[in-house]
């Protein structure tokens, strides 16, 4: 059966009426035309294409993962304002003397403790995190832990929601900016590098069975058997030498020691230094500064460029976040060249410490060293100049004076490090024109501490033992600091966006392409090193290859962040050992391998 169907007429609801024609007045035209069928006006290699626009793309967007290794041994001394909670003086309250706590005022009781049993019964140490558990017994919740000050929350690179001594409705604090870098610059007339490398250290060695002198470098030499070496500014040893051996008899430290075949025994000193010598041509070394790099819509990298958030929920082995950073700008290295005048081969990711809402003091600069005893001697007149070595472990805020406690401090590279600043020092590089090849030979690392500890806090009195029946415990006074002891990290991580060539150019001024950046070498010969293509194997090395889509390359690296102490084994002179001493690390021997001295090379 067919249905029936009505349908009312758009122009009268009678009906009887029909619809009306409704006329417009548009002209209905197309720009496009359809292309002749069987006629191909050109074929696009769309490889080709694709790799046109990657090689000629200069936009970056920087993506990583932080997976932190922190701990917090160095925590504060006292709080006035938070009633001396997480921090040393803590443990002298009746909260943990009184081992019946809630107490009854009765420090005389047989359950009393002292304020050393104080602390050995509740400071505790929980995945690298020393803290305490809640002392009170009559507590609703039972295990609750307790980080010492400075907590985990003052190292997170996530902003920190209770910051320390923060107040109502006060916005989060971050603990860490991030930025990005690139070498623009350098500074040749520091002390360390100024006409060579400073000699620190000398020692006699034995090479089978002949004596020779062995001379100690605060940094990488980048030395091997074989080498030459030009050694100024000594009264015995200035000339060139043939590099015997490199390390101490025990196998020790075979990339900051060298030795040559000499027995006179000299004196060195502050102008006693050491260059490298290839095809003739003397290494010069210099610390590189790096400087912020611009991004695609502003001529430098502002601090709101980049979101930090937790990873998937993700943990380390100990139980601290693992971070991701994402900058929202992209960065532009168009027209940027390096201190050399090259196109960019590398970036830096770099991160600084804030003070963490007022916890935290200034941040310092200095190169990672390895432990050289004659180091430890720069409070002596005569060594005074090793100040000049911006050693990490031996940088503090207590003065440079030789009467500053515990010693003089060695002179930062940078006195306060902000985000704020332009440039920065980034590294210490060997550079040689025989090669055309910069060689990092340490890494600029910042060092910071906790402003309680610098500033010498008031001491207090404490139980020292408890006298049974009685109501006079003995009493002593101590003073807890000041402790220099902080803090320090590597600050400029790489990332390598170019590579250039493993073969060294030559040509003159007439060379067809001759880059801006080829080296006079004063008699028409120029060297340089070609700036490779992404994704060229020159070699059997894997070649440098990432992720271009967009208009833009996708750079993404894992991050671990290490935070360490400065004198965790106690061999630097910073370790404070007074009651109560913060703890000390113990050194682990690795019982597989064997360090042994190189082989018969007289």
């Amino acid at each position: 059966m067919t249905d029936r169907i009505q349908q009312r007429l758009n122009s009268e609801k009678s009906k009887k009426s029909v619809n009306t024609d409704t006329l417009v007045k548009i002209n209905v035209e197309s720009s496009e035309r359809l292309l002749p069928t069987n006629e191909i006006n050109k074929i696009v290699n769309v490889a080709e294409r694709f790799n046109t626009e990657r090689q000629r793309c200069t936009y970056y967007r920087l993506i990583g993962t932080i997976s932190p290794l922190v701990s917090n041994p160095l925590f504060n001394i006292t709080d006035s304002l938070s009633l001396d909670k997480y921090t040393w003086s803590g443990f002298n309250s009746y909260e943990f003397l009184d081992s019946s706590y809630p107490h009854d005022g009765d420090v005389s009781d047989e359950g009393d403790l002292t304020y050393r049993q104080s602390i050995n019964k509740y400071l505790k140490e929980k995945d690298g995190w020393f803290g305490y558990f809640d002392p009170n017994i009559t507590a609703s919740s039972l295990c609750n832990y307790f980080d010492m000050e400075p907590k985990r929350e003052r190292f997170s690179f996530i902003p920190d929601t209770k910051p320390f001594h923060g107040v109502t409705n006060q916005s989060p604090v971050k603990n860490w900016e991030i930025t990005v870098t690139y070498p623009n610059s350098s500074d040749k007339t520091h002390n360390m590098v100024a006409g060579g490398l400073l000699l620190v250290e000398l020692v006699d060695v034995i090479v089978s069975t002949r004596n020779m002198i062995a001379f100690g470098i605060p940094c990488l030499h980048n030395l091997v058997v074989g080498d030459t070496v030009r050694i100024t500014g000594t009264t015995v040893y200035d000339g060139d030498h043939t590099v015997i051996r490199t390390g101490l008899d025990n196998g020790d430290l075979k990339d900051y020691y060298f030795v040559i075949d000499s027995t006179n025994l000299g004196p060195i000193g502050n102008h006693s230094r050491m260059k490298k010598i290839v095809s003739g041509f003397e290494s010069e070394y210099y610390f590189r500064k790096f400087r912020k790099i611009k991004t695609k819509v502003s001529a430098v990298i502002e601090t709101d460029d980049y979101e930090t958030y937790q990873a998937g929920f993700s943990e380390s082995f100990f139980n601290d976040q693992i971070i991701q950073f994402v900058f929202n700008e992209d960065i532009d290295v168009s027209d940027l060249t390096d201190n050399l005048g090259r196109p960019l081969s590398e970036i830096y990711v770099s991160m600084i410490k804030t003070d963490s809402n007022g916890l935290f003091t200034n941040v310092s600069s200095g190169i990672e060293t390895p432990y050289i005893a004659t180091l430890n001697s720069s409070n002596l007149s005569s060594l005074s100049y090793l100040k000049d070595i911006p050693s990490i472990n031996k940088i503090h805020n207590g003065g440079y004076s030789s009467t500053s406690l515990p010693f003089p401090s060695h002179i930062p590279l940078e006195n306060n490090v902000l985000v704020g600043n332009f440039d920065f020092y980034g590294d210490l590089v060997e550079y040689n024109i025989g090669e055309i090849k910069e060689t990092v030979l340490a890494s600029v690392s910042h060092r910071f501490n906790t402003k309680n500890r610098e500033s010498n806090p008031v001491g207090f009195s404490y139980v020292n033992k408890v006298i049974l029946n009685t109501t006079q415990p003995e009493i002593i006074a101590t003073n807890l600091g000041p402790r220099q002891e902080g803090y320090f990290y590597q600050a400029h991580h790489r990332i390598e966006i170019r590579r250039f060539s493993n073969y060294i150019e030559e040509g003159d001024i007439h060379t067809n392409g001759l880059p801006t950046y080829a080296i006079n070498l004063g008699d028409d010969r120029y060297l340089w090193r070609d700036l490779i293509d992404i994704g060229f194997n020159e070699t059997d090395e894997k070649p440098l290859n990432y992720p271009f889509l967009n208009g833009a390359h996708y750079m993404y690296q894992n991050y671990c962040f290490h935070v360490r102490r400065q004198d965790q084994f106690a061999v630097w002179k910073l370790y404070y050992g007074t009651f109560p001493a913060d703890p000390v690390g113990d050194r682990i021997i690795d019982n597989f391998i064997v360090k042994s001295v190189d082989p018969d090379v007289c």
